[in-house]
């Protein structure tokens, strides 16, 4: 989490912490890269304690690329606000709960075929959607144009048009 609308308000940061704290490290290991803007928040609101001493919560600094797409691959789901990650999930298959309200790559939505789900970053939708998105198997799925060609669709488009 990183985004303004999920970390910079302590009325809706507060809330989400408690859900993860409450709900999902007591199901299973949480392990969260903690944003510096986040961590910064966090502090600020007076979370941080609570957080790092959840005793099945493991917070680690922002991480490489490889490193966090190998803390994918092993993920039961991913929690977060990161298109990034978003398109990763649905590559790899891992179950993605997308903390925004609309996304600018819908392809990887569960209704287009993909790993996500838009939550939002109310509780009760996170909630709802969390107890049917720990239980998803996990399906690595290639979109249909997400096969490396896309120039040579490009430069076939264009010299059609010309």
């Amino acid at each position: 989490m990183h985004r303004p609308s999920n970390v910079d308000t302590k009325e809706i940061l507060e809330p989400i912490v408690n859900f993860l704290i409450d709900e999902v490290s007591t199901d299973m290991p949480l392990v969260w890269t903690v944003h510096p803007r986040t961590k910064k928040q966090l502090q600020e609101f007076g979370l941080w304690d609570k957080v790092t001493t959840t005793e099945n919560i493991i917070l680690l600094k922002p991480l490489g690329y490889h490193e966090m797409l190998r803390l994918n691959m092993g993920a039961n789901l991913m929690l977060t606000d990161s298109g990034g990650l978003q398109e990763e999930c649905c590559v790899l298959g891992t179950p993605c709960m997308t903390m925004r309200w609309n996304t600018e790559r819908p392809i990887t939505m569960r209704e287009h075929g993909g790993a996500c789900v838009l939550v939002g970053n109310a509780i009760e939708n996170l909630r709802r959607e969390y107890k049917i998105t720990k239980v998803i198997e996990h399906t690595p799925q290639r979109p249909p144009l997400w096969d490396g060609k896309t120039a040579e669709r490009i430069v076939q488009t264009l010299i059609k048009k010309q």
